[in-house]
């Protein structure tokens, strides 16, 4: 070796192109990449290594967001009785027929009162109770439809309050001691850590079994499972506080616009806004009465309504929504309603449940 040869730096290690032939830099490469219908994702994963590693990136992700390109897609979690694991779906829109189409579960997910959240691509599943009341969170990585373990809470839940606030998730309640220190936590998904928050002080039995969370006004409240009464925490002061119960307890609900939505399970639509007490009837949408409504999800600026069947089967309806300020009304309308998934069997009667469902962009 000569001397100069010897003195020469190392070069300095580079990632390969996305395109080996292409003359453009790679933020140019993950540009085009990102302007492939989401719909063509998986057979380009299939072309190396370095393009499915590509499409399951954080960097791709955002690229599809800053050039507009993301999608908007609703999942649906469904209990299937006597199936001990819980099925996910994925709602195709189709001019014709709108069908849920099975996507890849997670094997061990827990059976009954887990917690869901929506953030960024994905979907946390949290909790749960399979034979005891689990640790354990679940992420589905929506870019890609599939599963992995994130780190686990510092104590087992089962029905406990979770709604996501400036980018991390709130986990309350649900725990097998109401006086656990551990009663409140926040996870951080940029640095993969949860991190334990002062309890609430006055909180009693009632409030450790949360019925429905949503997210108001950078709160996290919770309804709890007995009385329907409402309490929330607030992450900006990192205070606890209580709010008067309403005239109507209702069973699901869905926050738009700063207007809550609540629906009872016979198909009876109501809202009112974040500071009142007095639900209002939505006009127009008399046929969904007498439904078994099972569960409400803000769906591309409209509300997307599940129901089930006698014969086992899962309906849903889209709402497009108008507010009419000066009758202090809002009109709902029907977009379209129809049987998106069957379970029924000749011999064997099927229990569904709808879990969850929720829309994210990917």
């Amino acid at each position: 070796m000569s001397k100069s040869a010897a003195n020469e730096p190392p070069a300095k290690e580079t990632s390969p192109s996305l395109f080996p032939s292409s003359s453009l830099p790679d933020t140019m490469d993950l540009s085009c990449l990102a302007l492939v219908p989401r719909s063509d994702h998986a057979a380009l994963s299939l072309v190396s290594k370095r393009f499915h590693s590509v499409l399951a990136s954080q960097e791709f992700y955002k690229t599809r967001s800053l050039l507009g390109r993301t999608q908007e897609f609703l999942y649906v979690c469904l209990s299937t009785t006597p199936n001990p694991t819980p099925s996910w779906f994925l709602l195709r829109r189709e001019t014709n027929k709108n069908q849920l189409i099975p996507i890849p579960s997670f094997p061990s997910q827990p059976e009954t009162f887990s917690s869901f959240v929506a953030l960024d691509w994905g979907i946390y599943v949290i909790g749960g109770f399979k034979d005891v009341r689990s640790p354990d969170v679940l992420l589905l990585d929506c870019r890609t439809n599939t599963w992995r373990k994130v780190p686990s809470m510092s104590v087992g839940r089962a029905a406990a309050a979770a709604g996501v606030i400036d980018g991390k998730i709130y986990v309350f309640g649900g725990c097998e001691e109401l006086s656990s220190p551990n009663w409140a936590e926040v996870f951080d998904p940029n640095t993969q850590t949860w991190e334990t928050l002062v309890p609430m002080d006055d909180r009693n039995e009632g409030d450790n079994v949360i019925r429905e969370t949503l997210v108001m006004d950078k709160k996290v409240y919770a309804v709890d499972f007995w009385s329907g009464s409402l309490f929330y925490y607030s992450p900006g002061d990192g205070k606890w506080g209580r709010k008067k119960i309403p005239e109507q307890v209702q069973s699901y609900y869905c926050v738009m616009e700063k207007v809550l939505y609540g629906c009872d399970e016979v198909g009876n639509v109501v809202w009112r806004d974040s500071e009142e007490l007095e639900w209002k009837r939505v006009k127009g949408l008399e046929a969904l009465q007498w439904k078994r409504v099972r569960k409400l999800s803000s769906f591309g600026g409209n509300i997307g309504v599940f129901w089930v069947g006698l014969r086992g089967d899962v309906w849903c309806a889209e709402i497009s929504l108008e507010r009419r300020e000066e009758e202090g009304e809002i009109w709902g309308r029907i977009e379209w309603s129809e049987a998106v998934a069957t379970f029924y069997r000749s011999f064997t009667r099927t229990k569904v449940e709808v879990l969850y469902a929720a829309a994210v962009n990917v």
